[in-house]
């Protein structure tokens, strides 16, 4: 049996290579994701918005440490791909990074039937953030997975942007980088597809394929097939 000293060590080497491929990752993703790129998007929102102090690169690239699988995993193409569509997405959402919080908060966003996220009493969860996280479902697991209290304190996401950039990855991570290689509409599928896909807002719907395909333009990738859902 190692003793616990060695485990310690074992431990901390694993530690060190987790945070080294976070690094790794994130300075992949900073070469693609640069100045230009991202003030690109920011800069035609209106000057008098929220998120022009709000949303920052430095901002994101925190957030992208703490999720090295983002952008990887396949070849360069798809790793420019996926950062197109998320971008894309966050574009839509939040008007070129104008909106923290969604517009009408008149909606709770609770499901009571959640036994396992209960909403907490006086709390709402519409959406926040830069893809606009919604339902206690969401905040609660996001919320344990990045270390606040999601349930408890919603308005963390729209307080914080290395908080609000994380809680978007990790929503992307855990729905959406699985069916990237199926194509953009499946992304679209994934985050808003029960109000969009198959006919319901076709415009809501080719507005993300038109972000989605400038970006790709920008990145210097083919979009690929199946934009649509």
């Amino acid at each position: 049996m190692a003793s616990s000293a060695a485990t310690s060590r074992i431990l901390a080497l694993g530690l060190a290579l987790l945070c080294a491929a976070g690094l790794a990752a994130a300075q992949n993703v900073a070469s693609v994701v640069t100045d230009a790129f991202f003030n690109g998007i920011k800069n035609q929102a209106p000057g008098s918005c929220e998120g022009k102090n709000f949303y920052t690169r430095s901002a994101f690239l925190s957030a992208v440490n703490s999720y090295p699988g983002f952008a990887h995993g396949g070849s360069e193409t798809q790793g420019k791909r996926e950062i197109a569509a998320f971008f894309a997405h966050v574009t839509h959402e939040t008007g070129h990074l104008c909106y923290i919080s969604e517009i009408n908060k008149g909606n709770s966003y609770c499901d009571p039937s959640n036994r396992q996220w209960p909403c907490a009493p006086g709390k709402k969860y519409y959406g926040r953030g830069p893809l606009q996280i919604s339902w206690n479902y969401n905040y609660g697991p996001a919320g344990r997975a990045i270390g606040f209290d999601g349930l408890g304190n919603p308005d963390r996401v729209a307080q914080d942007p290395v908080i609000a950039f994380k809680t978007a990855l990790w929503f992307w991570m855990n729905n959406v980088h699985g069916v990237i290689s199926q194509g953009f509409g499946a992304t679209t599928r994934a985050i808003n597809g029960a109000l969009e896909c198959n006919g319901k807002n076709p415009d809501q719907m080719n507005a993300r394929v038109r972000y989605y395909r400038q970006y790709c333009q920008q990145l210097g990738v083919d979009p690929g097939s199946n934009l649509t859902c």
